[in-house]
């Protein structure tokens, strides 16, 4: 079944949203970064890989650059090969392992785990067993881990 798409009005209401969200975190979004509707598979698997690397930080800042700010398209090969060189990754070995099996099917064991915790979307945070979903939440989180702290 297709879900019913956003209508115009919603649709005109989601990309101002993003802007709005975007100057008050003081971040760059291009106009065009919604041209390019990507899977995010290659791109999360090419995180995991960072991360199993140590290099999390010097991959997730420039990649989420490239795709909001630089609108590329995040699931070419070529882009990725890029965005893993740039975090110090012997690149090649590192986009082959982000496309192998082995990166498949860890994201999707993930992914299941997620969802049996009751993930529906992004982001989203615990505190516990306090689920969080969405930007306008992190007041509500920080409150909570505050609150976890005593």
């Amino acid at each position: 079944m297709k879900r019913p798409g956003l209508g115009p009005r919603k649709t005109a209401n989601a990309h101002a949203d993003l802007r709005h969200w975007a100057e008050l975190c003081g971040a760059e979004f291009s106009p065009d970064a919604r041209k390019h509707r990507p899977a995010p598979r290659l791109m999360t698997q090419a995180a995991l890989v960072a991360r199993d690397e140590g290099r999390f930080r010097e991959f997730h800042y420039p990649a989420f650059r490239a795709r909001w700010a630089e609108a590329r398209d995040v699931a070419d090969p070529a882009v990725v090969r890029d965005l893993l060189a740039g975090a110090g990754l012997d690149a090649e070995a590192a986009l082959a392992r982000a496309q192998s099996d082995e990166l498949r099917e860890r994201l999707d064991a993930d992914s299941r785990a997620a969802v049996e915790r009751g993930v529906f979307g992004a982001p989203t945070l615990f505190v516990g067993d306090q689920m969080f979903w969405g930007n306008d939440r992190f007041e509500l989180v920080r409150h909570y881990v505050q609150k976890a702290q005593g």
